[in-house]
């Protein structure tokens, strides 16, 4: 199409900008079904191990690959909500009403942290402390759920309030450690 002064007028969607999206929607997709991996195995993969948090070495290994491999600033929480919409199918068998919220809030304080220590010195340490703290959030706000509901988790009721909180820290450095030490060797092999 010609402007008054007979040029014709410049494109605005380039080619470039389509691909962009795509690459982007594509991630988010990917992140999403990272997500939906990560509490699929969590709901049928059962360790006989009856500590609380123990599910922290699948999940936040999942979580953490979707965080590093992706360059969206908020990666982990659509990871999470791809988690989230998938505890409400009824196969799942989770019944906890909260959980959907504690995880999106686990995903919210893992891109916080991540963006606040970007360029650290020791990155696979940071990246399982990350996911410890990031973990250590379910113990925490079923806590703060007990106080204001009255509601008890029955880990607290069977181990307190302090090994909840430990074990879930602990398992959730342990799945980080293993999901951010994943990403590094693939990168590794990568570049040889």
């Amino acid at each position: 199409m010609k402007t008054m002064n007979g040029k014709l007028s410049q494109k605005t969607i380039s080619k470039a900008y389509q691909t962009n999206t795509l690459s982007v929607v594509l991630e988010i997709l990917f992140l999403f079904v990272l997500g939906i991996s990560a509490i699929v195995l969590r709901s049928y993969l059962r360790i006989p191990m009856g500590i609380p948090g123990r599910h922290g070495l699948e999940f936040m290994a999942f979580i953490i690959i979707a965080r590093r491999i992706s360059k969206l600033p908020f990666a982990s929480v659509i990871a999470m909500l791809g988690a989230t919409t998938f505890m409400f199918v009824p196969f799942i068998g989770i019944k906890d009403p909260f959980l959907p919220v504690i995880y999106i809030i686990m995903g919210i304080v893992i891109d916080i942290l991540f963006f606040a220590f970007r360029k650290p010195y020791n990155r696979l340490a940071i990246l399982s402390l990350i996911g410890g703290i990031a973990y250590m959030v379910i113990p925490v706000s079923r806590i703060g759920i007990y106080l204001f509901t009255g509601i008890l988790e029955s880990s607290f009721v069977k181990s307190g309030f302090i090994i909840p909180v430990i074990s879930h820290f602990a398992f959730g450095v342990a799945g980080s450690l293993l999901g951010a030490g994943l990403i590094y060797s693939i990168k590794r092999l990568r570049n040889k």
